[in-house]
């Protein structure tokens, strides 16, 4: 071999060696490299991660894929992580990639540092974040509905008539965006003055509810006491309503023994019974005690229409310190007609001005009159007595005395969940001497059980000098709770 091929052998050999030392320097432990740590991570899929790709923490790199291997369905990756790399409990791993079309690599999260390091030989779980080939199928599929969605659109307004429907309605558009402005600018100042009433609402409320709602709390913690003041006349009931059940339990055995023997012909009546003369002397009688009863059943019925209602309600007015208390009936007629009777406690009586002259003399013997106007306030009980209609199944309409003047009212229920909110709004006292304008009232009332109700609203809005917030509750007895009460209060009394 000549020198020159010595040489070039020579250098062949070197270069070969260098290109293995560059590929596998990684690979050779040097100083603080060759204590790494050794992770494993168990992941559903690695398609598109290479072997030796980058694992990074925040984006750094702190290690490299050391191996790839099957574990059942699931794939298993042993990660090389530098020294320093500390994993806490709650540490996962996600294959991930730089973009959307760069190389994927693993993106270690490790965990809490507060909490304790992981154990040697734990496995990670892993997931695998979307890759633009998920993306670009997800966007084929959008692309073919979409496709689906225009060829729809495209068959139902393409075409003279489907030109002609758009065209329609674009005009319909148009005009109903000029009668919105026409009506917009005629009502203007309206709508300016019940936003100006709405903010002055608003305002009042935000002034008020600390005071309704520690109202409101006293309210709740005195009903409390109510029921466990109570309680042991409720159990008592409840008991004595269990050993009625059981003695007509007992009866309505005794009756069928008893049926059974008279069926069977035993005894007076069975014979009496069986006995067909017995019986047709018997069928006879019946049918005048029918006709008795018949004529019994139409002048109870006339009775029965009539259903009674009793009331007990109260509300305090939050800004004037004053309260209204009303207590009375309603006897409903018809099943769509009532009168209500009602005493009720006026929060500011009842204001009457009258004009008289007023003399006055002066030391020097001057004498002077004048006419002087006085306020006198009276009647602070006054009495509704109104009659009601129900108009609609939900809604009555209601006309007559509110405190002893004219008024009428409206009432409209609305079912929320198991219990009604019933809205009420009355106008009455439509000539007041000193006030100005209509006595109007506003409020809701929700019923918290079958008789007992809550109520809250706004009271005479028109006055400033008398307009509140109001808040309050009632109890209410139909003619079953009013029969109930009566007969507990007639077995106490024997």
């Amino acid at each position: 071999m000549t020198p020159a091929a010595r040489i070039g052998l020579f250098m062949l050999l070197g270069m070969i060696i260098l290109g293995v030392f560059i590929i596998k320097i990684e690979d050779i432990p040097v100083g603080e490299r060759g204590e790494r740590t050794i992770v494993t991570a168990r992941f559903s899929s690695v398609a598109g991660l290479d072997r030796k790709a980058a694992v990074r923490i925040a984006g750094v790199r702190v290690g490299k894929v050391e191996a790839i291997s099957l574990d059942g369905s699931a794939a298993l990756l042993t990660l090389s992580l530098d020294p320093q790399v500390r994993l806490h409990q709650g540490a996962s791993a996600q294959i991930t990639s730089l973009g959307m079309l760069g190389d994927r690599y693993i993106e270690i999260l490790p965990g809490d540092p507060s909490l304790p390091l992981l154990p040697d030989g734990i496995v990670l779980g892993g997931a695998v974040t979307p890759t633009f080939d998920d993306v670009l199928k997800v966007a084929t599929e959008i692309g073919a509905d979409v496709k689906e969605v225009t060829e729809a659109l495209r068959g139902s307004v393409g075409g003279p008539q489907g030109e002609e429907a758009i065209s329609e309605i674009v005009e319909n558009i148009r005009d109903l965006t000029a009668s919105l402005k026409v009506l917009i600018a005629e009502n203007q100042a309206n709508v300016n003055q019940t936003t100006a009433n709405f903010a002055d609402f608003s305002a009042t409320l935000r002034d008020e509810l600390p005071r309704i709602t520690e109202k409101m709390n006293l309210l709740a913690d005195q009903l409390n006491g109510v029921v466990g003041e109570n309680r042991d006349d409720l159990q008592a009931s409840m008991a004595n309503i269990r050993e009625l059940t059981d003695r007509l339990q007992v009866s309505a055995e005794n009756l069928n023994e008893i049926t059974g023997k008279i069926s069977s012909g035993e005894g007076t009546i069975g014979k009496l019974v069986n006995d067909e003369t017995t019986v047709d002397n018997f069928n006879s009688t019946l049918d005048s005690i029918e006709d008795g009863i018949g004529t019994l059943n139409e002048t109870m019925g006339r009775y029965r229409r009539y259903e009674l209602q009793v009331a007990l309600r109260g509300e305090a007015l939050a800004a004037t310190d004053e309260s209204r208390t009303a207590f009375g009936i309603d006897l409903w007629t018809t099943k769509n007609r009532f009168f209500r009777i009602e005493g009720v406690d006026m929060p500011y009586g009842r204001v009457r001005t009258n004009a008289e002259y007023v003399t006055t003399t002066y030391p020097d013997g001057t004498v002077e009159s004048y006419l002087e106007e006085k306020i006198k306030v009276s009647d602070k009980i006054g009495l509704n007595a109104q009659v009601g209609y129900r108009v609609f199944p939900d809604t009555i309409v209601r006309a007559g005395l509110i405190e002893s003047t004219g008024g009428v009212g409206i009432d409209h229920s609305i079912k929320l969940g198991k219990r009604p909110l019933t809205l009420v709004f009355e106008a009455y006292d439509f000539g007041r001497e000193f006030d100005q304008g209509i006595h109007l009232k506003f409020e809701g009332r929700y019923f918290i059980s079958r008789n007992i109700f809550l109520t809250a609203g706004w009271d005479d809005p028109l006055v400033s000098e008398k307009s509140s917030v109001l808040f309050g509750g009632g109890i209410t007895w139909a003619d079953d709770d009013v029969k109930y009460s009566l007969g507990l209060a007639g077995g106490a009394l024997n």
